[in-house]
């Protein structure tokens, strides 16, 4: 009789140990989760945050190269309407987005390597030999990275019905893509490689004066 009692007690230890450690992953749980969203969420948020007329902070920010939630990353803001079709109005908006990424890139990829060729054949292009490996290298860069970009939000303005999408390119993503693209001439992609950074913050400042002429 002892004996039961005491493996019915020792059953019913076990039960509440398991039911205490039960509550107390599932409150972790939550915690890591609430602290997740509040991480994006929040109002303060440079990228993901919210304006105080409910406007996503990213929608008034527009496209642009600058340091964001991923570190330094290209972000393009695509608008679409008029379109009854949402599913092709949402279609329309992302590629928009990634199309204003598109843009940034031929920009920052053709100073790159424009630099390169100076760096390579002191200025005289048309007697270079590397000219057209530096124009296929070019294409061949804005290919392979375009692929790395990715829809990261979308918001629907309910005055107007306009749908706005929101496309990521890391710039740390980028250069692991051009690493691994074996096809590039290997002092080109050691050049990408040694100034990507430095060609990123010329690229912000370039578009930050832009912005303040209005263009």
């Amino acid at each position: 009789m002892i004996t039961s009692m005491d493996s019915s007690l020792q059953e019913s230890s076990r039960t509440v140990g398991l039911t205490k450690l039960t509550v107390l992953a599932t409150f972790a749980a939550t915690l890591a989760l609430a602290s997740c969203a509040t991480t994006e969420s929040s109002p303060d948020h440079p990228v993901y945050g919210v304006n105080p007329d409910g406007t996503p902070k990213w929608v008034r920010r527009g496209s642009g190269a600058y340091e964001g939630d991923h570190g330094k990353a290209f972000y393009g803001v695509g608008i679409a309407r008029g379109i009854q079709n949402i599913s092709l109005l949402r279609q329309t908006s992302d590629n928009r987005a990634r199309g204003e990424i598109a843009k940034m890139l031929d920009v920052y990829i053709a100073a790159m390597m424009k630099d390169y060729q100076r760096s390579t054949t002191a200025g005289d292009f048309e007697s270079s030999s590397e000219e057209q490996d530096v124009v296929s290298a070019q294409k061949t860069i804005t290919e392979v990275v375009l692929r790395g970009v990715q829809i990261r939000d979308h918001w629907r303005d309910p005055a107007t019905d306009a749908e706005y999408a929101l496309a990521v390119l890391e710039l740390e993503r980028m250069l692991e893509t051009i690493e691994q693209a074996k096809q590039l001439n290997m002092h080109i992609r050691d050049y990408v490689r040694a100034n990507a950074r430095r060609s990123f913050r010329d690229l912000d400042a370039e578009l930050a004066k832009r912005s303040e002429r209005g263009q």
